[in-house]
């Protein structure tokens, strides 16, 4: 098996995502809109997560993530 394909199939891409779809990768065994809600509140009880996120431009409600607010995310909760 070639464990170098397997583990760029597995490479988190930094990129634009819907909230959701980037809220399914962190919560993969969870609904749809559970799993937004799991972010959301993560989200939310991180203050400094908040902080950086705003600087990079976000809007709380807003439904896509610029590539530098998914790198934030990335930063504070680590990848999915």
């Amino acid at each position: 098996m070639n464990t170098e394909k397997y583990s760029e199939e597995k490479k988190f891409e930094i990129r634009t995502y819907g909230f959701t779809e980037l809220a399914l990768l962190y919560n993969p065994t969870l609904q749809p809109g559970s799993a937004a809600n799991a972010l959301r509140r993560w989200i939310n009880y991180n203050p400094k997560l908040i902080a950086a996120l705003e600087e990079a431009g976000w809007l709380k409600g807003q439904r896509k993530l610029t590539p530098l607010q998914t790198e934030q995310v990335r930063r504070f909760l680590g990848e999915p």
